[in-house]
């Protein structure tokens, strides 16, 4: 099972290694801020269409970010 909050901490830590905000990232990724935020803090769990679009935004092949989630997960 996935634990939002490691999903969310990906995310974080990949978006911050990019030097961008939330409301930047969001806005690349075509989703709300507080929606993203709340998928960051780990109280939403991301779709795997919001997964791909927070990917594109980031500049990555979506399985980069799979991979990381996974290794945390393991």
């Amino acid at each position: 099972m996935l634990d939002a909050v490691s999903v969310g901490a990906v995310f974080r830590r990949f978006r911050l290694e990019k030097g961008l905000s939330q409301e930047v990232l969001s806005g690349l990724a075509g989703l709300d801020r507080t929606h993203y935020s709340k998928i960051e803090r780990g109280l939403r769990s991301p779709t795997l269409e919001t997964l791909f679009k927070i990917a594109h935004a980031l500049d990555i092949p979506p399985h980069e970010l799979m991979i990381a989630i996974e290794k945390i997960e393991t």
